[in-house]
């Protein structure tokens, strides 16, 4: 965000003002499990996305969100995929598959397939796995057994309700991918349209009124994603304080969500997922150290090709203007740059006259999103899924209480912080009222202190939504039928459901959502 401190002050106000007011699992033999009492026999499932939420905001302020701790599962040890940014983790929920097969690693972007112009990278045709909407389409719409199931979203941010508009959105731009073409959910809300939407600078609506929302398309809904966006704008616009002042108010929008079921008989046959996207760093009193990089890049094109730097927060893109040089060319400009930037080399000696940013002492990792054979250190890690373009050519992690400002030191005034790896911890709760949703157990780590690059077998990840949410509704998705024929890279969150106590790999406990 290219925005002024001073313009900041007055979006706190405003803010605050209106907020107060794996692959697929085949189907096992496992026992049929038990019907869930009351209802019609159809399951409704909801991804409730609390943006930012951390486990350590729960408290005496968050009365329901305990209260589902307590009726449900909650893992300890939950992650973001990478970037920790808020459009690749809500698209990593809903296609179950990690960046580097989605197309969408970062939040800004270069669009160099459009107008070569810096954007959110909200573009739906960039989105190049098939998401939720798309799958229960493809595989309940044309199905005798609940041809009418439908799906909703309500997404208080307006770049979440760019990216999932599906390909139809703008028929000018076909899908990067020409095996996919994604559809919308049947009901899909423009935060843009409320009374209450807060333009430049936050474009959102705050909870209450999105939750307004919610509440109206409820009865028409068996699946819905919802995200309510307070938390963490709160945070980017009032710092800390701000956050503390309206998560109690979030608290109580998600108490008239469970409310809404209840009255509705729709409770007990109901299961949540109350996930996040990412963490934030408050790790500093005050501005946090902000890293600014543009000019060394500008320093080095005088001796290698010019190179853009777009800021992601925790994390800085770093691109090769022109697209149609070399590729040993790119990347000689890029290890040069990456040389320079993290201290590898001296600047000068790479390029008379560039010198190393301020701050770069803070900068924790350089990762290219191409592999570069002649420069090892640089690749990314394995477990690491975001090795796509749209995340830049070289991409910079910042430490824990730094971030990046970008082409100069006021670029990034906001306060809070998240995209680099000190924030990829995030928050995850399997609850319900359905009788299949354990009831108040926490999943613990294996490991002692496991570090925030492990992945472990119980660890929960954005990506395992949609293979959750898959199971629950019986979509039965072959590997086959993914466009690139590999199934999710996400599992079934099995040990918060009943049905996994006597099998190891049940089955689907509908089809298309009857039970």
């Amino acid at each position: 965000m290219k925005t002024s401190s001073a313009f900041f002050l007055s979006v706190v106000s405003s803010f605050l003002l209106a907020a107060c007011g794996n692959s697929a699992a085949p189907a096992g033999s496992g026992a049929t499990p038990p019907p869930i009492t009351g209802g019609d026999n159809k399951l409704t499932v909801v991804v409730l996305v609390v943006d930012s939420l951390m486990q350590e905001d729960i408290g005496a302020q968050t009365p329901t969100l305990q209260s589902l701790i307590d009726g449900g599962t909650l893992y300890t040890e939950s992650r973001s995929v990478f970037s920790a940014e808020t459009i690749p983790n809500h698209v990593a929920m809903m296609t179950g598959v990690y960046p580097d097969r989605n197309g969408i690693p970062t939040n800004n972007f270069i669009d160099f397939a459009g107008d070569g112009e810096e954007k959110d990278l909200s573009v739906p045709e960039q989105l190049s796995a098939n998401t939720m909407f798309t799958w229960i389409n493809k595989q309940c719409r044309d199905s005798d057994i609940n041809p009418d199931i439908k799906h909703a979203a309500v997404l208080s941010k307006k770049y979440l309700y760019e990216i999932f508009s599906g390909d139809a959105f703008d028929a000018t731009r076909e899908n990067v991918n020409s095996n996919v073409f994604n559809a919308a959910p049947d009901d899909i809300w423009d935060p843009t349209s409320h009374p209450t939407y807060i333009g430049p600078g936050s474009e959102h609506t705050p909870d209450p009124g999105t939750m307004q929302e919610v509440l109206s398309r409820l009865p028409d809904a068996d699946f819905i994603f919802i995200n309510l966006g307070d938390v963490d704008r709160s945070a980017h616009a009032g710092g800390e304080g701000a956050r503390m002042a309206v998560i109690s108010d979030t608290d109580t929008q998600i108490s008239m969500l469970v409310n809404a079921l209840e009255t509705a008989g729709r409770w007990q046959n109901t299961v949540m997922l109350l996930v996040s996207d990412h963490g934030m760093d408050f790790t500093l009193p005050g501005p946090i150290e902000a890293i600014t990089t543009q000019p060394a890049l500008d320093q080095l094109a005088t001796c290698f090709t010019d190179m853009q730097a777009v800021q992601n927060g925790g994390t800085n893109s770093i691109y090769i203007s022109d697209r149609a040089l070399p590729l040993a060319q790119k990347q000689a400009a890029l290890r040069a740059a990456r040389q320079c930037l993290m201290g590898v080399q001296d600047c000068d000696a790479l390029c008379a006259g560039t010198s190393r940013p301020a701050n770069a002492d803070s900068i924790d990792f350089g990762w290219y999103t191409r592999a570069d054979a002649l420069d090892t250190a640089g690749n990314m890690p394995a477990s690491i899924r975001s090795m796509h373009p749209n995340l830049g050519d070289l991409v910079l992690v910042a430490g824990e209480g730094a971030k990046f400002s970008e082409p100069n030191q006021s670029g990034n005034p906001i306060p809070g912080n998240h995209g680099h790896i000190a924030t990829i911890r995030n928050f995850t709760l399997v609850t319900g009222g359905s009788e299949w949703v354990k009831k108040g157990q926490t999943i613990l780590p294996s490991v002692a202190n496991p570090t925030l690059f492990d992945r472990l077998p119980e660890q929960s990840e954005n990506i395992d939504v949609a293979a959750t949410v898959s199971w629950l509704l019986g979509l039965n998705i072959p590997a086959s039928a993914f466009p690139d024929s590999k199934g999710f890279d996400g599992r079934i969150l099995g040990e918060s459901f009943t049905q996994f106590n006597a099998a190891t790999n049940p089955a689907a406990p509908t089809r298309c959502g009857r039970f």
